[in-house]
C-alpha cells in the first residue's frame, strides 16, 4: 500500500523580498466530496488548527458538507474527530432504507436527514454556528449552483449530498436542490462568501485522469447522442420524478467534464488517500494523510503564493506535485 497522493495546485513563488509570515491568522477551508476518502478533511482542519492559525470560516459540499457542518458547530478539530471516528457506520448505512422512487431516486434522504440530525446537529441553524458556514448546493432547475447559509443544517447537508437518482433533490426556498459539486467539485465560491481572505480548498476525490469510468463519460458528452440527450435533459422540468431522475443524471454526467479549478488567490489541495470511497472504516488512514499533506502546504506557504493568470494562459494556474 503505497503512500497518498498529492498535489498543491495554483501556486508560484513569492520573491524573497515579498513573503509572508509562515501561516495566516486566519483561513477559510472549501472541503470537496469523495465519501470516506472526505475523511481527509479531519485531518486537514487538524493540521490547521495545530499550525496556529484560526479556521475563519468553512464551506462544504456532498460528504465536504457533512464535515464542514459537524466542524462549524463545534469549533474543535479534535472533537470532530472524536465525533467521527465514534460514528456507528452500520448505523448509518441503516438510514439508506428510505423508499424514494416516488422522488426520482432509489433513496429518500429523509429518514437520513433526521438522524443526522438527531445524532449530530441536534436541530441546529446556520445561526448557530460557532464558524462561519457555507453549504453549495446545485440548483436542479437551472444547473447553478445555490449557497446556503441560513435554515436548519441538516436540511442544508441532506440537499449538499443529494447525488441524482441515488438520493432524491431536496425541496429548499432556493430551489430543488442536489449535490452542489456538480457545479463545482471543491466549493471556492461557498467559501467566497465568508469573511476570509486566506482560501485552501481541499480535494478527496478521484484522479479523473485515470479513471475509465470518467473518460467514458466524457466521450459521451462529446459525442452527437451526447449532445442531443443534454439538449431533451435541458428542456425538462424536475416537476415529477421522471423529470428529477433525468435531469439530475444529466448535470451528474456534464460533471465529470468539468475540470477541479481553484481561483485566482486561492490554493487547492489535492489529496489522495489509498481507500476506497466505502471504507469508512479506514477513517484513521485517511485523516492521517490530511493531515500530513495540509501540514506540507502551511509550511510551504512562506514560499509559495496563489497563481496569477498570465494572459494566453490556456489553463491559467500552475500545479507542484
Amino acid at each position: 500500500m503505497g503512500p497518498p497522493r498529492c498535489t498543491i495546485q495554483a501556486m508560484a513563488r513569492r520573491p524573497e523580498s515579498d513573503r509572508r509570515p509562515a501561516v495566516p491568522s486566519v483561513i477559510g477551508v472549501a472541503l470537496g466530496g469523495g465519501a470516506a476518502r472526505g475523511m481527509v478533511h479531519v485531518g486537514a482542519l487538524k493540521a490547521v488548527e495545530a499550525s496556529g492559525s484560526t479556521v475563519g470560516g468553512v464551506a462544504g459540499t456532498s460528504y465536504g458538507a457533512i464535515i464542514a457542518a459537524l466542524y462549524a458547530l463545534s469549533g474543535n478539530a479534535l472533537e470532530l474527530e472524536r465525533v467521527i471516528r465514534s460514528a456507528d457506520i452500520g448505523e448509518l448505512w441503516l438510514q439508506a432504507f428510505d423508499f424514494g422512487l416516488h422522488e426520482g431516486a432509489i433513496i429518500r434522504g429523509k429518514r437520513l436527514t433526521d438522524w443526522l440530525d438527531r445524532k449530530f446537529f441536534f436541530g441546529a441553524t446556520f445561526a448557530d454556528a460557532r464558524v462561519p458556514l457555507a453549504i453549495a448546493c446545485t440548483n436542479l432547475t437551472t444547473g447553478t449552483l445555490a449557497i446556503l447559509r441560513s435554515g436548519r443544517i441538516a436540511e442544508a447537508v441532506r440537499a449538499s449530498c443529494a447525488l441524482p437518482g441515488l438520493f432524491a433533490p431536496v425541496r429548499l426556498a432556493e430551489g430543488v436542490l442536489i449535490d452542489g459539486g456538480l457545479v463545482e467539485t471543491v466549493p471556492f465560491k461557498a467559501l467566497a462568501t465568508l469573511p476570509v481572505e486566506t482560501r485552501i480548498g481541499v480535494h478527496a476525490g478521484v484522479d479523473v485522469s485515470r479513471s475509465r469510468f470518467i473518460l467514458a463519460v466524457r466521450r459521451f458528452a462529446a459525442s452527437r447522442r451526447g449532445r442531443a440527450f443534454y439538449r431533451r435533459a435541458s428542456r425538462l422540468e424536475p416537476g415529477g420524478p421522471f423529470g428529477q431522475m433525468i435531469k439530475g443524471v444529466a448535470v451528474s454526467l456534464r460533471s465529470y467534464s468539468r475540470p477541479v479549478r481553484s481561483p485566482r488567490g486561492a490554493y487547492l489541495l489535492s489529496v489522495e488517500p489509498d481507500i476506497a470511497w466505502w471504507d469508512f472504516h479506514k477513517s484513521p488512514q485517511a485523516i492521517a494523510a490530511g493531515e500530513e499533506k495540509m501540514s506540507e502546504l502551511l509550511t510551504a506557504l512562506p514560499r509559495l503564493a496563489p497563481f496569477t493568470p498570465r494572459a494566453g494562459s490556456p489553463s491559467g494556474r500552475q500545479a507542484l506535485a
